[in-house]
């Protein structure tokens, strides 16, 4: 048995992250195995801190002497082998630790937090605590029942924590103060109850005590074996006091038992058997040979709008769960789960498990258990549902894979598609990438042949894609129409309403308007922390900044000049709500946006109504333009397709292409041919024109040529290196350094990995938060020299205490530049 593991340490930053070398106590083996969590003495001061067993034995160069396990967290192992390669490898081409690859993939629920702890001496009687809390206040949260109290408990009851009092209390000997970690969310139990007895003894009890309740909790039990409290009590009747007793006599054997809190979920529809297409037969006889393989192989399914991708999908899990394999499918919005969830519920059952970030601590925790322990098997979720620990894993679905969303803002910064690739090569899965409008880099290796394309090109059952109108918005105004539903789409939604139909409106901006202007001196209110004008919200009748979140009343008055006339310019979601009801006052409108989504279960509530016909019109963001199946929808308009288009963002042309392409493609899915209006002020501009026609080869082959000649992904890739801080000179004056001391490594001792470096150029936004951005650019290829240079520089960087007020990290081909 082994004596001796190595760890990654939570504590340890980049500059000294690698795995530790520690001493297994002769109590804690047998215990100590790869994927538990413990507790260690770490650094100088031996503070104790989390870390994750990766393997056991130790480093013979390690030079250090070794420290010992205090405590394992973990009854059994919460990352198997696969996750912690996967996690490894994370850690090696993301530049970050090994321990934000892990937390990354483990449910919050699973983490533990350090609880500090003030127990107040028993040999100290009230009297003497009361006339002690004279000078120390801190003991008067201390009572003669509550004889101990956390830290946080203390820091609340006197506003802040009175460390300097707490300390001399603990010398004098009057509280004794431990440390301990405890984890965020406990497992739910539920108190169960059986016969301790044979079924004719136990009524025959029951009987002599002539008690009827006592009679109905015996029958109830022998014909259900064992119950819970509560279904017992329904059931019988019968009272807590009524069932302590019964346990007491001997009669009944109590116990806990583990319950998983469940998302709630409506009344779902009946599991129907469908029939695919010739085309949907087609591409799932063509991926149905690489899922039997037993090789790692991928697949891009690329189908028009309605063609029917989600049954190909359901085919292909049916066929993984019949090999004894699971399944994961990710979506890019929470928006779409709803959906979808009804639909894998109807056709798996209790089998079907949920991740997002919508759901509580507790229900994501319980979600994770279910699929670590097998009882779910198909997995259904957004972004990081990529990291479940399914068990033999066979397939995995990226469906919309060309959405942002599955690129992660924050460390590590990974892409759920470069993981699902890995997980898939890991484990000799099937990963399948499904989009009506693939991402540039997807359809790129489609085209030179890294893997198989399937093609959809009708809708199912033959329903024809949409009409599409490009309404000219140029010169309205000087004929007299200043709002933003222009007469083309105007005319379409009277018509649709009129053949009682439904429509979807697209704009992808919330608030009411863009910004707020002063008609006098041209003032524009200004986030504080950041360096945007902030947007006004017109049902709160406040500025809402949209990066940082701070919130202010609109003022009266010009605080620059005193004027009273304050002009909104711009449309949001908001504003347009109200147009909407001017313009259509006996038409029910439904705003879908960050502002009404906010709270639990908003998002299936939503599109619950508009699925029962209680909405005409459904208005919102990017969360309406993908995965949504309404049948009585025949009528899209987006309201501004320029917004996006012209950012500076090499995928500005990409990102608009797809939402316009997306979002007219939820029109007509039912027999009726459906009709999307486009209002744009560049009507001929290509990528306008070949969303309008549903053309997405044509759009990529303009965008590759344009990609290859700005040297950008698919053709090349690009890192990013970022660097934040309060101050801006701090910031210029750490990149320049950064960028002297790449160019001289790539002069000298990686003369054979030698690129340009761009730089320092300002971000996108400059200031969030109150810390400015600016940001290095690098054009070269993936490998081993590229994660020796960047890591190498990163290291030298966070090691250096010169630049300790500056941020810096690394991301790989970011969605913006």
């Amino acid at each position: 048995m082994q004596s001796v593991c190595r760890v990654a340490v939570s504590a340890a930053n980049y500059a000294f992250d690698r795995l530790y070398d520690y001493d297994i106590p002769e109590e804690l083996r047998g215990k100590v195995q790869p994927g538990v969590r413990v507790i260690v003495p770490f650094g100088k001061g031996s503070r104790t801190c989390e870390a994750i067993v990766v393997r056991m034995g130790c480093d013979p160069k390690a030079e250090y002497a070794r420290k010992s396990i205090c405590r394992v967290l973990d009854a059994e192992p919460v990352m198997d082998a696969h996750l912690l390669r996967l996690a490894a490898h994370l850690c090696s081409t993301l530049f970050c630790t090994f321990y934000d690859c892990a937390r990354a993939m483990l449910p919050a629920g699973l983490w533990f937090r350090r609880v500090e702890r003030y127990t107040l001496a028993e040999e100290i009687p009230e009297a003497q605590r009361a006339q002690l809390a004279q000078e120390y206040p801190a003991l008067s949260v201390f009572t003669r029942r509550k004889r101990t109290a956390t830290a946080k408990e203390i820091a609340k009851k006197c506003s802040e924590l009175p460390a300097e009092q707490l300390d001399a209390l603990c010398t004098r000997g009057v509280l004794t103060f431990s440390s301990e970690f405890d984890r965020r969310v406990s497992d739910k139990t539920v108190t169960m109850y059986g016969l301790a007895m044979p079924d004719d003894e136990a009524m025959r009890l029951a009987e002599r005590g002539r008690s009827p309740v006592r009679m109905e909790v015996v029958s109830a039990l022998m014909h259900e074996g064992a119950l819970s409290r509560h279904d017992l009590q329904y059931l019988s009747g019968a009272s807590n006091e009524v069932l302590r007793a019964m346990v007491k006599k001997g009669m009944l054997c109590q116990w806990e038992e583990e319950a998983f809190r469940l998302p709630e979920q409506e009344e779902l529809p009946p599991r129907q058997d469908f029939v695919l297409s010739p085309q949907q037969q087609a591409a799932y006889d063509g991926m149905e040979p690489l899922l039997l393989s037993g090789h790692p192989e991928a697949a891009l399914l690329f189908g028009v709008t309605g063609s029917g991708k989600t049954q190909v999908y359901l085919r292909l899990i049916e066929r993984t769960l019949r090999e004894g394999r699971s399944a994961i499918v990710l979506v890019p919005e929470i928006g779409l789960t709803p959906q979808l969830i009804r639909k894998f519920m109807a056709q798996f059952g209790e089998i079907t498990a949920v991740l997002h970030s919508a759901l509580s601590v507790g229900e994501r925790y319980d979600s994770w258990k279910r699929i670590r322990s097998g009882a779910a098997r198909v997995i259904v979720g957004t972004r990081s549902a990529v990291f479940a620990p399914a068990r033999n894993l066979g397939l995995l679905i990226l469906d919309e894979e060309q959405d942002d969303a599955y690129k992660s803002e924050n460390n590590p910064r990974y892409h759920a598609r470069d993981v699902a690739k890995y997980r898939a090569m890991q484990e000799n899965a099937l990963v399948v990438f499904g989009s009506a409008t693939p991402s540039i880099e997807t359809f790129y290796g489609a085209e030179i042949g890294k893997y198989p394309m399937f093609l959809l090109r009708e809708r199912y059952a033959g329903t024809q894609l949409p009409e599409v109108t490009i309404a000219d918005m140029r010169g309205l105004i000087r004929q007299g129409y200043t709002g933003a539903v222009g007469p083309v789409l105007r005319q379409a939604i009277d018509t649709c309403l009129a053949q009682g139909h439904q429509c979807i409106l697209f704009l992808n901006r919330r608030g009411a308007a863009r910004q707020v202007v002063c008609t006098a001196c041209g003032w524009t209110p200004q986030c504080p922390s950041c360096s945007v004008s902030m947007t006004y919200h017109s049902v709160n009748h406040r500025l809402v900044c949209h990066y940082c979140g701070h919130t202010e009343p609109l003022p009266r008055v010009c605080p620059s000049c005193g004027c009273t006339h304050l002009k909104t310019d711009g449309i949001g979601t908001q504003r347009l709500e109200q147009e909407l009801h001017e313009l259509f006052p006996e038409t029910s409108v439904l705003r879908m946006d960050a502002d009404t989504t906010a709270t639990k279960g908003a998002h299936a509530k939503l599109l619950a109504q508009v699925a029962d016909g209680k909405a005409d019109i459904l208005l919102g963001t990017q969360m309406v333009t993908k995965g949504l199946d309404f049948d009585n929808v025949t009528l899209v308009g987006i309201i501004d397709a320029d917004q996006a288009l012209f950012a500076q963002d090499y995928r500005a042309r990409e990102r608009t292409f797809s939402l316009l392409t997306q979002v007219v493609g939820r029109a007509g899915r039912r027999g009726i041919q459906g009709h999307a209006v486009i209002q744009t002020y560049s009507p001929e501009n290509p990528v306008i024109l070949n969303a309008a026609r549903q053309d997405y080869e044509r759009f990529y082959e303009e965008e590759i040529e344009m990609r290859r000649a700005l040297q950008c992904p698919p053709a090349a890739q690009i890192v990013v290196l970022t660097a934040s801080a309060e101050r801006e000179r701090d910031v210029l004056e750490a990149l320049v350094a950064v960028k002297a001391r790449l160019e001289s490594l790539m002069a000298g001792q990686f003369a054979d990995f030698c690129y340009p470096v761009l730089g320092p150029a300002p971000a996108a936004v400059v200031r969030v938060q109150n810390r400015y951005r600016y940001h290095l650019s690098i054009r070269c290829p993936e490998g081993r020299r590229r994660r020796e240079l960047i890591g190498g520089v990163l290291r030298e960087f966070a090691a250096n205490s010169k630049f300790r007020p500056v941020t810096l990290y690394a991301d790989i081909n970011p969605m913006q530049v």
